[in-house]
């Protein structure tokens, strides 16, 4: 009796189709009125030959039940004792405690189900068997439907970020989220909305019915841009109603969801997701979505960017034009003012010189302690303004270096002779190498010469009366460089003035008189040389300036 209703249960694909095939079999020799399958949550969730309402005392009992039973129906079960007059039931749990798949309820003639219950134990086998290939058949079906969504995810999110990194256009990415938000989440419409100077306004939309309202769409996208976090719209438990939102009523919404479109703490605007039927977000649906509305942040964020930099670049062409203009007056400045002043100072000196000669005639002596004094200003004065036209040359990129040999006892002769009468008036003692010191350079040595008379210029003017300077050379053979050194038994510099004094127009606290621009423009000279120029000194015990330059013996 038992076999062939085993095989047509086993033949069935589904626990309906079991059951019913079970039903079916069973009828041949059992007054079957009824079977129908109970599951762990109290509900009926197959029945045959129709419908069932069993009470929640006979549910009860079931579910309370550990082995095949039959129980009358009697006064025990009054509600199901009407609806089967004359019968009992034969109770058949399937599986166990731990993995329990319900209770196979039949309902047959009183005494047809007979005594001994063990065969029908193959019964509850068979059930058992069918429940547990339905639901790895079900759980299999539901990993192949969730892989074959993220494939789809990924796809999509691979495709929008090529979009992303392709184009810094928004509009386009922003119409390709849309779309791909609506297919992935299964919705009727979406928009999305950018925040631009406090105004949030939707700028691309899909499966509107009406398109050209699609700008209306601002008061929920508002709101989620305001809550800074995903709101979901109708259904039961939500915080706002679609009533409240006009334009999506409209557009038959049932249930929606919003989507901040944020980056790094900033919010760009809102995803707004709409179904026109009853449906419950799922957390997969939020967290596809906040996927979705990052790569719609990043390209908002990507296309102002560029705006941005646009601009600056814009601005900063602007202000690297009108700083080019502005040197340029003030090289042609520079230059004019030099030539317009040296030319009349030049004049002055000449006609000093005369007399100061006595061409042109003998003068009192008196007389001739100011025309001295009046020739020495005109000379610092012209010192000053070569100082200034040097420097204006130097940031014109003018100066033009005249190479050639040169020895170097020649170029600290010449410099030390140029300095030796402002010396000669503070009672200062100038030592010098030998001359069998030196050997031959390849450089300009008029640029040389003009960089060790500012050198020792400035040790002139620190030196106190009755002191002393020094100026050594040397050969360093291994990089073939030469060494100068200018040192004075002045006050020392301050290690925190010690790079100021090369900056040009600052001169330190106690410097009076000049224009700030010697030792700058010796620096500049001795890196166009191909060398360089630094200081070395400690307050109270002097300062030694060192002129490093390459050297090529000839």
């Amino acid at each position: 009796m038992h076999l062939p209703t085993v095989v047509r249960i086993y033949e069935s694909s589904d626990p309906s189709a079991a059951l019913r095939a079970m039903a079916e079999s069973l009828t041949a020799n059992i007054p079957v009125r009824s079977a129908f399958w109970v599951a762990a949550d109290k509900q009926v969730h197959a029945s045959w030959p129709g419908e069932v309402n069993p009470s929640p005392e006979l549910l009860d009992v079931a579910l309370h039940t550990l082995r095949p039973e039959v129980f009358p129906l009697g006064s025990e079960f009054p509600a199901d004792s009407e609806q089967f007059p004359n019968c009992e039931m034969l109770l058949l749990p399937l599986g166990s405690l731990d993995d329990s798949y319900g209770v196979a309820v039949l309902m047959a003639g009183e005494g047809t189900l007979g005594e001994d219950l063990q065969p029908w134990m193959g019964v509850a086998t068979a059930l058992e068997r069918v429940m547990q290939q339905h639901r790895l058949h079900s759980r299999m079906t539901e990993e192949c439907t969730t892989l074959r969504q993220r494939v789809e995810e990924a796809e999509a999110l691979h495709t929008l970020g090529l979009a992303v990194n392709r184009t810094l256009d928004p509009d386009e990415v922003l119409a390709l989220v849309a779309r791909l938000t609506r297919t992935l989440l299964g919705a009727h419409y979406v928009t999305v909305n950018t925040l631009d100077d406090g105004q949030v306004n939707a700028v691309a939309s899909v499966g509107l019915r009406a398109r050209e309202t699609a700008t209306k769409d601002y008061f929920l996208a508002s709101k989620v841009v305001q809550a800074g976090k995903p709101l979901v719209v109708g259904g039961p438990g939500s915080s706002y109603q679609v009533e409240e939102f006009p334009f999506h009523a409209e557009e038959g919404m049932q249930v929606g969801l919003g989507i901040p479109l944020s980056l790094f703490g900033e919010t760009f605007g809102a995803l707004v997701i709409g179904y026109r039927r009853e449906y419950t977000p799922t957390p997969r649906d939020t967290r596809l979505a906040l996927t979705l509305a990052g790569h719609a942040a990043v390209a908002i964020s990507n296309a102002r960017l560029h705006h941005t930099l646009a601009d600056r670049s814009t601005e900063l062409e602007g202000a690297y034009s009108e700083l080019r203009r502005t040197s340029e007056i003030k090289e042609r400045f520079f230059a004019s003012m030099s030539h317009e002043l040296r030319t009349p100072l030049n004049g002055i000196l000449g006609y000093q010189n005369l007399l100061l000669e006595d061409l042109a005639g003998s003068f009192d002596p008196s007389a001739r302690v100011y025309l001295e004094k009046s020739n020495r200003a005109a000379l610092n004065l012209l010192g000053l303004v070569n100082d200034i036209l040097d420097y204006a040359k130097i940031e014109a990129g003018k100066i033009v270096l005249q190479i050639r040999p040169a020895t170097m006892v020649e170029i600290v002769e010449d410099a030390v002779a140029n300095v030796e009468p402002l010396a000669a008036q503070k009672e200062i003692q100038l030592k010098t190498p030998q001359p069998d010191s030196y050997v031959s350079l390849s450089t300009d040595p008029d640029r040389v010469r003009q960089i060790l008379i500012n050198l020792l210029s400035n040790a002139i003017k620190f030196t106190p009366k009755g002191g002393e300077i020094s100026v050594t050379a040397t050969n360093h053979d291994a990089d073939g460089m030469t060494e100068f050194r200018v040192r004075d038994s002045g006050p020392g510099i301050a290690p925190e003035d010690q790079e100021a004094i090369f900056r040009e127009f600052e001169q330190v606290k106690g410097t009076k008189g000049g224009t700030g621009l010697g030792l700058p423009i010796s620096r500049k000279l001795a890196e166009l040389l191909g060398g360089e120029l630094w200081v070395e000194s400690v307050v109270g015990a002097g300062s030694t300036f060192v002129l490093r330059l390459p050297r090529m013996e000839q």
